[in-house]
């Protein structure tokens, strides 16, 4: 057996575990029936589909060839994950605006093909789209702007 396509085989691994981790959280769970469904029946469901999706793609990484597994870069996943932290940080004193501009610019700034003015107006228009979803339709109390 050999695997043609690593990229795959390893994403089918990663979701067979997440399955397998997920059916192990929700054991304890009762899971009732289609008409009445307990509170186990859809994590259940859904790491069963997560499983068998995985399973697939472990049998499709041994049949069809695909791409090699790229090579691990530590910085992205640093600088993301930064940005992530400390868009949690700033978002009480400076506000969704702020905060979300700068999880935007730090998040793009390590991709391969940085620009800023694409970046600028991608985070003008998740900021729009986030004000307009979670502070006026959701009703959110979310500080839009810094707080004096």
């Amino acid at each position: 057996m050999r695997i043609r396509a690593p990229k795959d085989f390893w994403s089918g691994v990663m979701f067979c575990g997440f399955a397998a981790i997920a059916l192990f959280a929700a054991r304890g769970y009762s899971f009732g029936s289609a008409g009445r469904m307990g509170p186990g029946y859809f994590p259940l469901l859904l790491a069963s589909l997560l499983g068998a999706l995985g399973v697939v793609l472990i049998g499709r990484s041994i049949l069809i060839g695909g791409e090699p597994v790229a090579r691990f870069r530590v910085l992205p996943l640093a600088v993301i994950a930064t940005a992530i932290c400390l868009f949690g940080v700033l978002i009480e004193p400076l506000g969704l605006i702020v905060s979300l501009a700068v999880l935007t610019l730090m998040s793009a700034w390590v991709g391969a093909q940085f620009r800023l003015t694409e970046t600028v107006a991608l985070a003008a228009a998740l900021v729009l789209f986030c004000v307009a979803v979670f502070v006026y339709a959701l009703g959110l109390p979310l500080n839009v702007w810094p707080s004096m």
